[in-house]
């Protein structure tokens, strides 16, 4: 569990001390207890604790409760050195407090103590960052994360939540949150208990803003389409059809789902994040893709401007280029499909002796001949007299050309 510590109540008359108030989980009575980690750890059974606060906070109490808690040795000194230090200490104090070891062993085996500073400035926001992302190298390969939200400053654990949230994301170690819980203090006079929420929903939340990314910037609505499966799976199964379909660059086929990807442009679900995410993404790509009038060479040089506009440079040279092949096929009123037909249509943009009777303008000619060698460099890892700046250059140029002509 990582979990963050406050100074208790502030509008206590008693100083720095935390109430024992009870919580409840689920509907499920957890008893009473002075912090929403104390409940969290007995309820789950957690072995290791990662607690993070300020020099400031109520560490005395830490050291007091899980070690009465457990039936250890309660050392009294070492709780009012403890209580003297971080009573003292300020936002302009040292991360340190006495006796960490002993409040550590006294939460749990591998348990530890993060001191954070009181982020009240752009650098000590940055220093929080480094620190919280440090947190990883106590953790282990699949290890399952609860986090708790509920005490320190408001704008702490939220700040801190988010980095867990790209530690689950980035780390190499496959790790997981399971729950992200805040025990809602505000509700004790009430109710006369403090209900603990799990808002977890915020990481799918989070889930959903990277699969729309994903899906609106590289065509990869892989996300997307496990988020949506339990909800409905012909959504999901078509959304991972046209993702392996846009990175196959298998143009005829992306023409044909296209079309389909019609049918949800204006459906609804049982929740508004798909909704909101899925139907505005699909509407675009009908948008951009869309060709009046069934031309396959203009559909395929509209796909060709949206990889070059989404950086995919290697696909979108092959691209321009088929569109090039399936144009002169139209012009010449041959089935643009058919592998004799585009041999003989490439053939003819070669310049080649056997295609001369072939309809095909000197300037689409041209075009081809200038990015063959750059489509060659890429597909076949060959070396270049041009550098990439140029020949992202000669690409750009020749699409603009490409739509003049096709269009």
């Amino acid at each position: 569990m990582i979990s963050f510590l406050g100074t208790g109540p502030l509008e206590s008359k008693e100083k720095r001390i935390y109430k024992t108030v009870r919580y409840s989980i689920e509907g499920k009575d957890l008893g009473d207890f002075p912090f929403v980690s104390a409940a969290l750890k007995k309820h789950y059974q957690i072995d290791k604790v990662l607690l993070i606060g300020t020099v400031h906070s109520m560490w005395e109490e830490v050291y007091r409760w899980f070690n009465e808690d457990a039936g250890l040795v309660f050392d009294e000194n070492i709780w009012l050195e403890v209580a003297e230090a971080c009573e003292k200490a300020n936002y302009q104090s040292e991360l340190f407090i006495p006796h960490q070891k002993e409040v550590e062993a006294a939460i749990g085996k591998e348990s530890k103590v993060i001191l954070i500073k009181y982020g009240i400035n752009e650098q000590e926001i940055k220093e929080n960052t480094n620190i919280i992302l440090g947190v990883q190298q106590y953790l282990n390969d699949g290890d399952n994360l609860i986090v708790d939200i509920t005490h320190s400053f408001r704008s702490l654990p939220m700040f801190m939540m988010n980095l867990l949230i790209y530690l689950r994301n980035a780390s190499q170690k496959k790790i997981s949150i399971s729950h992200i819980h805040y025990g809602m203090l505000e509700m004790n006079k009430e109710l006369g208990f403090v209900p603990i929420i799990d808002l977890r929903t915020m990481m799918n939340v989070t889930d959903w803003i990277t699969g729309a990314y994903s899906f609106s910037e590289f065509g990869n609505a892989y996300i997307i389409s496990k988020l949506i499966e339990a909800e409905d799976k012909s959504v999901s199964i078509l959304l991972n059809e046209f993702s392996n379909l846009m990175n196959l660059n298998h143009l005829f086929a992306i023409q044909s789902i296209s079309q389909r990807l019609a049918s949800l442009k204006n459906k609804r679900y049982q929740t508004l994040i798909p909704e909101l995410t899925i139907n505005p993404i699909v509407e675009s790509f009908i948008e951009k893709f869309d060709v009046k009038g069934g031309k396959h060479s203009l559909f395929q040089l509209k796909v060709a401007r949206w990889q070059l506009e989404h950086r995919k440079y290697a696909q979108a040279m092959l691209t321009a280029q088929e569109s090039m092949i399936t144009f002169v096929c139209e012009q010449n009123l041959m089935v643009w499909d058919d592998f004799t037909n585009r041999n003989l249509s490439k053939m003819a943009l070669k310049y080649h002796p056997e295609a001369r009777k072939l309809k095909c303008e000197r300037e689409l000619k041209q075009i081809y001949k200038r990015l063959q060698p750059l489509r060659n460099s890429t597909a076949h890892s060959l070396e270049t007299t041009k550098n990439v700046q140029n020949m992202l250059k000669v690409l750009a140029e020749s699409v603009s050309q490409l739509e003049k002509i096709i269009k």
